[in-house]
């Protein structure tokens, strides 16, 4: 399947009617016969990924109507075929799937379960790893407007209100920021405070350097050159799409220099921005306004100096 061309992606014609039934039954039919019997690649499950991706997404439609036609692609290599009306009825004539469609589905499945991590896990991740901080001499010059300003200048206004919102600390560990309470001892001496009144001498060596990390990577919606026009990358693309779909209104939120504001962002231990970064670490909301369960993706690991365990934590927002 080719990337669309544009600025964003324009999305695909929606589900018809007739089709909304039928769609997610066969996707339910065809993971449900494909998912006992995969075999895990490159370190995932294709076929759990794939499920697990569409019980995320809140635009089903649109994750459909991405996942059929590239598998009917798959299967005819000279099909472009993008109406559901055409493509389901082929699929569903094909079961009960025989030992060679066994094989050929199955393959369809592992490549598309490849074409998300590589279109849109990979390269999401690939962004996240890091969010360039200001120096400590960039935040005086933060105060005014951002209208016109630079990215610099905006990641330090970020860093500043988030620190602002956080009262200081990181919202998994609750450290208190260690620049901060060094400017604080310096100022009111040994009976310097945190946001709360609470006296800082008492923490001592538990503070600790604070960093702005990017929730949705703030080079996601960066522009290229191309052509002389100012486009999204392919590679941005599909990530941008997909992305979509777990979120419908995610342009207003990200657009323009909208990525740098305190709703995309978190203070974080520099530690656990790396691990962050890294998508190691999962927030986990439990039902409550702004409230998370926060883990590692891998909870049986014993070398990292945070415990998480079942930790919930607000976030302020």
């Amino acid at each position: 399947m080719g990337i669309l061309q544009g600025d964003i992606p324009p999305a695909l014609p929606p589900v018809k009617p007739e089709d909304n039934g039928a769609a997610p039954r066969l996707f339910d039919s065809i993971i449900s016969h494909f998912e006992p019997l995969q075999t895990t690649k490159n370190g995932f499950k294709p076929v759990t990924l794939i499920r697990l991706l569409k019980e995320e997404v809140s635009d089903t439609d649109g994750f459909l109507q991405l996942f059929f036609p590239f598998i009917e692609h798959y299967l005819d290599n000279d099909s472009n075929e993008t109406d559901l009306a055409r493509i389901l009825p082929r699929l569903h004539s094909m079961a009960p799937w025989s030992t060679k469609d066994n094989h050929g589905i199955g393959a369809c499945l592992i490549e598309f379960a490849n074409f998300l991590m590589n279109n849109f896990f990979i390269p999401l991740k690939a962004l996240a790893a890091k969010t360039n901080q200001p120096t400590p001499a960039s935040l005086s010059h933060s105060q005014h407007s951002d209208a016109g300003i630079g990215t610099l200048q905006r990641i330090s206004t970020l860093r500043r209100d988030c620190l602002v919102r956080d009262r200081h600390r990181c919202i998994i560990t609750q450290k208190f920021d260690l620049l901060e309470g060094a400017d604080r001892e310096k100022k009111d001496g040994p009976d310097f405070k945190d946001d709360d009144g609470k006296l800082l001498r008492l923490e001592g060596d538990e503070m600790a350097v604070l960093e702005v990390a990017h929730i949705i990577p703030h080079s996601l919606m960066l522009l290229t050159n191309i052509d002389g026009e100012q486009k999204l990358a392919e590679p941005k693309q599909m990530a941008y799409k997909i992305l979509k779909m777990f979120n419908p209104t995610i342009v207003p939120l990200i657009g323009g220099t909208d990525i740098d504001r305190p709703m995309n962002a978190l203070t974080l231990d520099c530690g656990l921005h790396k691990f962050f970064g890294k998508f190691e670490i999962v927030f986990e909301h439990i039902g409550l306004p702004h409230t998370y369960k926060i883990d590692y993706i891998k909870q049986d690991r014993y070398y990292v100096r945070f415990k998480l365990g079942c930790r919930c934590e607000e976030m302020f927002v």
